[in-house]
């Protein structure tokens, strides 16, 4: 009986993918010594990208760094977090830093917060072992990254979700998603004179509408593996043809 097209395309997908497993088995003892990943998790709010970078990062011990930076950033700049704070992902008036630097007795510029956010980024990267949420972490570390990951949603689902977290009208929270959405996106137009989202700019974008958190882990998962194979040479899958 012949096998519908269909079915051989699957089972020539599985082949690949355990050969890809098989592969990066067989080259275990020759990854202990590279180092560990370091993945970007940029977010629509409401999309659930948090949830995905905290999984991926318990799931392969991977250090995670959202808000946390914060701190980092401030330890960097020798100001006080909530300074740091009033920068994290939103495009600032310099005048509100020049208030906030004369009440902190320092002057205060929006291209320091830029340079120590890169400086802080690039240094946790080149150690190795790190998911980023946010904070423009993709276009900082460019290709450099081993994955960068994009989470997306239609607007009417991050705004359910919003509502259901922070307990408000649904009025409310599509005005909170506004607000998070224009400062995200002024953001990354301000510090890296680029349009928030743009695909070239992700190695995977993943509709959290369509694809559970479990779902999207296992294709992150799946990437993941793919890019470390690519960067270590070509894989021979020995497929046949269909």
């Amino acid at each position: 009986m012949t096998i519908p097209i269909q079915e051989k395309l699957i089972q020539r997908q599985i082949h690949n993918w355990n050969s890809l497993r098989r592969y990066l088995q067989d080259t275990r003892d020759q990854r202990a010594s590279q180092p560990a990943p370091v993945i970007t998790v940029s977010r629509q709010a409401g999309s659930g990208g948090r949830t995905l970078a905290r999984t991926l990062a318990a799931r392969l011990d991977l250090e995670f760094q959202g808000k946390s930076l914060i701190s980092r950033i401030a330890e960097d700049t020798q100001l006080e977090e909530s300074i740091i704070t009033e920068l994290d992902e939103k495009a600032v008036n310099q005048a509100n830093l020049w208030v906030a630097g004369l009440l902190n007795q320092r002057i205060f510029l929006k291209d320091q917060y830029h340079k120590a956010l890169a400086r802080v980024v690039t240094a946790l990267a080149a150690r190795g072992g790190v998911v980023f949420l946010g904070r423009g972490a993709h276009l900082i570390l460019g290709e450099n990254a081993t994955l960068r990951l994009r989470v997306v949603a239609p607007v009417s689902l991050r705004a359910k979700r919003i509502q259901d977290r922070l307990r408000i009208s649904r009025a409310e929270a599509r005005a909170v998603l506004e607000e998070i959405d224009r400062n995200r996106g002024e953001f990354i137009r301000q510090v890296f004179r680029e349009e928030p989202g743009q695909p070239h700019n992700f190695d995977l974008i993943l509709n959290a509408e369509r694809l559970s958190v479990e779902n999207m882990v296992e294709i992150s998962l799946l990437a993941l593996l793919s890019r470390q194979a690519a960067s270590r040479g070509p894989l021979q899958t020995h497929t046949s043809q269909a």
